[in-house]
Formats: C-alpha cells, sequence, structure tokens
C-alpha cells in the first residue's frame, strides 16, 4: 500500500533531498571521487535517469568546461533533482493508474 496524503509528500521530498545530497557530495571537489555517492543517486532515480542520461552527461560537460567547481556541483544537483521529481511523478501516475485499474475490476465484479 503506498502512503497517501502528508505522509507521501513528506517521503516523496526526503527522497528528492536524498538524491540532491548524495549528488551534490558526489559532484564537491574535483580531485577527489565520490564513487559511492554518485552511484547511490544514479540507483536511486532509475527508471527516469535512463532516458535523461544524455541530457545530464552534455549539460554537465558544459558546466566542467565553465571553470569554478560550484558550478558543476550546483548543474548536477539540479539536474538529479529534477529527475528524482520525475520519478515521484511517474511513481505518482502508475500508483493512480494501478488503483484505477482496481477500482474498475472490483466494480465489474460486484455488478457480477
Amino acid at each position: 500500500m503506498m502512503p497517501t496524503g502528508r505522509g507521501a509528500r513528506l517521503l516523496a521530498a526526503a527522497y528528492v533531498v536524498a538524491v540532491a545530497v548524495l549528488t551534490a557530495r558526489a559532484f564537491s571537489e574535483a580531485d577527489h571521487d565520490h564513487w559511492a555517492a554518485e552511484i547511490a543517486a544514479a540507483v536511486l532515480t532509475l527508471p527516469a535517469i535512463v532516458p535523461a542520461l544524455p541530457v545530464i552527461y552534455v549539460v554537465g560537460a558544459s558546466a566542467w568546461n565553465v571553470g569554478p567547481m560550484w558550478v558543476v556541483t550546483l548543474t548536477f544537483t539540479l539536474l538529479m533533482t529534477v529527475v528524482a521529481c520525475a520519478n515521484v511523478l511517474l511513481l505518482r501516475w502508475a500508483w493512480r493508474s494501478l488503483r484505477g485499474r482496481r477500482a474498475a475490476s472490483d466494480r465489474t465484479r460486484s455488478a457480477a
């Protein structure tokens, strides 16, 4: 059962914040690799990250060429936050769609 109301909003917000924090950590320093944070953020944003990868890499590469590291950190954090928000919307759509089908199926069974 998926949480609804305030609980669902808090869970979604916590998920988006977690992705943002992991991404900010992953791209916080140019001379240190934080692979664990980067991998965790990528895994958490599945499946929406898959179609977003070309945009993430093109825009991210542009940020690396701009100069200061804070631009890179901010760019990747914003991109991954948008992807996490897309996952929240995708999950909400899938849940409502599934719930609607169940309700229609229940109505059909009770009418018979």
